[in-house]
Order: C-alpha cells, then sequence, then structure tokens
C-alpha cells in the first residue's frame, strides 16, 4: 500500500544517470524555478487533521491519512442520521489488473477503520465496527454493500499511543539508510502488528532475507514487463505539480526536476510504455536499488478464508507503520508478489514456501523495514468533502 513518499533527492540523482539526457535536462530546467516535490494543496487534509466541530468529520479527518494500494483512497462514506458513519468501496476506485479479487482495497479499508478507532479513542469515545453490515461480499470482489458501520460509543475509549504517530507515518519508496534494524526494533513491530486472526513474523536471516529481496526484484519485473499491469501503475502516476494537485491520488513524482523531464517530453505514458524508454528502464532498476539496504523483512498471515481477516491485516499493517515511526524507521510493503493474476502465480508460490504460509492461511502484507535516508514527504490527499457523500 502506497502513502508518503521520502525526499527525492537521491531517487532524482539515480535517475538521472539512468535517462542520461544531460543536455535534454540541463535544456529544461533553467526554465522552471524551483519546484517542492509535493505542492502544498495536494497534502492540505494533512494540516487539517482533526479540526472541526462535527466530531464525526473530525475522526474521518484522520481516517483518511491511513495508506492504500497506489494511493487510490478507495473509500466513500456516509453519515446516517443516527450517528454512525457508515464505510463504501468506491467502485470508480479499483485497481483491476493487479487487484482483480479486491483484496488489497480490502487492506486499505482495515487501515482506514483502525485510524478511525485510534482517533475516536483520544477523542473519548470508543468505536464499535460492525463489518459487513448487509453481508460479506464474495472473493471476486467489493461490491455495493457496505464494508463497515461504525458506532461512536461515550464508554470504554482507550486512547491507543501510537495513535500520536498518526500525522507522522510514512511508506518510504527508495533505499534506506546503510544502519541495520535492531532485533529489538524487529521484536517490538511483530509485536504492535499482532492482533486477532493477524499473525506477525519477520526475520533478518541473512540467506533469508536475501531470497526475499530476490523474490521482491522478480516480481516487480514480471509486474511491470506485463503490459496491462505495469499499465495500471502508469496510469495512475501523476507527474509534476500541476497533476499531483489537480488528482491528489495515485503515485506521485515531483520537484524541479520531474518538471524538466515533464517538460523535455520524457515523463509520458508513452515513454513509460516503451521497453526501450529510459523512463521503463528506470522502473526496473528502481527496485534493485532498494536491495542493498534491505535487511529486515515482516509478513502478515492470516486464515486465507473470508473478507474479515484483510480487513484485520489491514488494521495491523497501520499499527506496524505506527511502530515503526515511533522508533524512528520506515516501512514500504512491495506488494507485487502478492498479487493475483496469472503471471504472477508462480513466484507466489515460490514466496509462499519461502515464509512457510501453511494450508488454509494467505500472506496478507509482505514489509520491509529500514531506517530513513532524510525528511519525508508526505502523499496527496483528496479532501474529505470528496470522501463523504450524500
Amino acid at each position: 500500500m502506497s502513502d508518503s513518499r521520502p525526499n527525492p533527492a537521491p531517487a532524482r540523482r539515480g535517475f538521472i544517470r539512468i535517462v542520461g539526457s544531460s543536455a535534454v535536462i540541463a535544456a529544461a530546467a533553467p526554465l522552471l524555478p524551483a519546484c517542492s516535490a509535493m505542492p502544498d494543496a495536494a497534502t492540505e487534509p494533512w494540516r487539517l487533521a482533526g479540526r472541526g466541530e462535527d466530531v464525526r468529520r473530525r475522526l474521518l479527518s484522520w481516517a483518511i491519512l491511513a495508506p492504500n494500494p497506489h494511493n487510490l483512497q478507495p473509500w466513500m462514506v456516509e453519515l446516517p442520521a443516527d450517528g454512525s458513519i457508515v464505510l463504501f468501496a468506491d467502485p470508480t476506485r479499483t485497481l483491476p489488473m493487479t487487484d482483480p479479487p479486491s483484496r488489497q482495497l480490502t487492506l486499505g479499508h482495515g487501515a482506514f477503520l483502525e485510524l478511525l478507532s485510534m482517533a475516536a479513542a483520544a477523542d473519548g469515545l470508543r468505536a464499535e465496527i460492525e463489518p459487513f453490515p448487509a453481508g460479506e461480499p464474495g472473493p471476486e470482489r467489493l461490491d455495493a454493500r457496505p464494508v463497515a458501520r461504525v458506532r461512536l460509543l461515550r464508554e470504554g475509549a482507550r486512547p491507543d499511543p501510537l495513535f500520536a504517530q498518526a500525522g507522522v507515518r510514512t511508506t518510504w519508496k527508495t533505499p534506506f539508510a546503510e544502519r541495520a534494524v535492531g532485533p529489538e526494533a524487529l521484536a517490538a513491530l511483530v509485536v504492535a502488528a499482532t492482533r486477532p486472526g493477524v499473525v506477525a513474523s519477520g526475520t533478518q536471516a541473512p540467506e533469508r532475507v536475501a531470497a526475499l529481496n530476490d523474490i521482491m526484484v522478480r516480481a516487480w519485473d514480471i509486474e511491470q514487463r506485463t503490459p496491462r499491469t505495469w499499465k495500471e501503475s502508469v496510469d495512475l502516476t501523476r507527474v509534476g505539480a500541476a497533476e499531483i494537485a489537480r488528482h491528489r491520488d495515485g503515485i506521485s513524482l515531483g520537484g524541479t526536476m520531474m518538471e524538466a523531464l515533464r517538460l523535455a517530453g520524457q515523463m509520458t505514458p508513452e515513454k513509460a510504455m516503451d521497453p526501450g524508454s529510459s523512463y521503463f528502464k528506470a522502473g526496473l532498476d528502481r527496485v534493485r536499488s532498494w536491495v542493498p539496504g534491505t535487511g529486515t523483512w515482516l509478513w502478515l498471515v492470516t486464515p486465507a478464508a473470508g473478507r474479515v481477516p484483510q480487513l484485520e491485516a489491514g488494521r495491523a499493517f497501520l499499527r506496524l507503520q505506527l511502530q515503526a515511526a515511533a522508533l524512528g524507521l520506515v516501512t514500504q510493503p512491495p506488494s507485487q508478489v502478492l498479487q493475483e493474476y496469472p503471471e504472477m502465480r508462480a513466484l507466489q508460490r515460490e514466496f509462499e514456501a519461502r515464509v512457510g504460509q501453511r494450508e488454509g492461511e494467505k500472506v496478507q502484507m509482505l514489509v520491509r523495514v529500514g531506517h530513513p535516508t532524510g525528511q519525508a514527504v508526505r502523499s496527496p490527499r483528496r479532501a474529505l468533502q470528496d470522501v463523504v457523500r450524500g
């Protein structure tokens, strides 16, 4: 699930080397003022979180900051007269190529519900969450029925200290610092991500880490070299401040260098889909740059059947990210090997054997953990009024 982006300076330098078109860049860059990696308008919801007189909207202003796949923000909310909050999946925000059964989208809804619950507790309320109150969708996809109904009760609230990290939580998308994650930190992350129905496991064993790093690279290659799955990411890529501010979702590529490359015609969807282009090659090399600094992996396992375990895994992942932030760490979930389409299945079986997935179980999340190399840049978010309907 994608989210806040790190300071892009190291990534820019690597991209420039890959593109190798210094003349084009030199010609374009002087035409542009210095541009931030993320326009302020796109991150306004982060600054407004927790404000407002209406309690439900105040809690939702936190929930919309939850991590979610491809930063689709795939949720819609209704606010009935009975004071509850009803969460739905937005049918216009799906990933039919890489997430045909909507499993990853369901995880994103789980993260939303966990952050909503934590915000409620901090406000002196207990969020009573009823999953799929009109019936659970089948394994094919989410449907028009609500994902959850949340009732806010005035007794039994237990504030969670991890909520203090909600405004600084991030998903890291460039190489980690070379410093190793301590085993005590891994243990704390496992505890934070273990909840009813979710078992968290991890490894720092060099041989096992190397095998998972290799699987990560091969899974990315499969996704990028399969045109229909790669196009799904390309279509959700927002290049430059204007596109980021207009959409406020998807995969953001901002900053002065990205603006220069866009102006020079080097950052178009056509270039991204062309296997001979520098843009395409940069995508393939991007994940390989992650490997040297990835020395810690975690994965979340639930029962395989049903949607509720997927919600629970999303809630667990949100807690894992908050605990990482509390420890000064960052996380990133490379989801490619878990995606359910035919070209990925053989590698997925290899991965499942590597982590010891048993009959009747499902690895819902795979997460790499490390130390950041700079300041995080918050990911864009749609305005709250765009999420609440009716």
